[in-house]
């Protein structure tokens, strides 16, 4: 199996699996699933290093997009933390 084989498919047992516990867990919060989702994707992202030059650029802008969002997630958690919205 290919190096980028391995990557689509432990990233997709981990999103699977990731789903699964927190439905068993009966977690509502969408922000928690993306929350979740993103840090598993980052690290096996970072496990996944050693790919070729090119594909970690692409993989360097869909992780810079995937934070974006992470810390929009954050933001809007410390405003209702806060009572701000």
């Amino acid at each position: 199996m290919r190096i980028y084989n391995r990557y689509i498919v432990i990233l997709l047992l981990a999103s699977c699996l990731i789903d699964v516990l927190l439905a068993y867990a009966k977690q509502t919060d969408i922000a928690v699933y993306f929350t979740v989702s993103v840090i598993a994707y980052l690290i096996i992202t970072v496990l996944f290093i050693y790919l070729s030059p090119r594909t970690r650029r692409t993989l360097s802008m869909v992780s810079i997009v995937f934070l974006a969002g992470f810390m929009v997630v954050v933001v809007l958690k410390v405003m209702e933390v806060l009572h701000l919205r």
